[in-house]
């Protein structure tokens, strides 16, 4: 059976954990549990896992031991998470051209 996905929090659940909050800067990088380097990781091990859900139980679909609709399910949620970071990659990529293109 796949996992249910959880619920995104509220708005003022991340206000409340400091996510509206600059980052603090120290000489090696950005330091903090809400860091945007700890943030990236979280959602880059998230996909992986999403991604890895999917061989699995397509690969116990074959073996008979899921059914198909289990394996759509998740094959599914992994293209569309896989998409989604590819859309988010993209306008990063985009914003941070916007800016380096500013006149000073």
């Amino acid at each position: 059976m796949i996992a249910p996905i959880p619920p995104i929090p509220p708005i003022s659940a991340a206000l409340a954990a400091g996510a509206a909050q600059a980052p603090v800067m120290s000489g090696v990088g950005v330091s903090g549990a809400g860091s945007f380097q700890n943030i990236l990781g979280q959602a880059i091990d998230s996909l992986n896992g999403v991604t890895n859900n999917a061989t699995n139980v397509s690969l116990q679909a074959a073996a008979g031991n899921a059914t198909v609709a289990d394996a759509t399910v998740a094959s599914t949620v992994a293209s569309l998470d896989t998409q989604l970071a590819s859309a988010v990659a993209s306008r990063a990529v985009s914003s941070l051209n916007t800016i380096m293109n500013m006149p000073l």
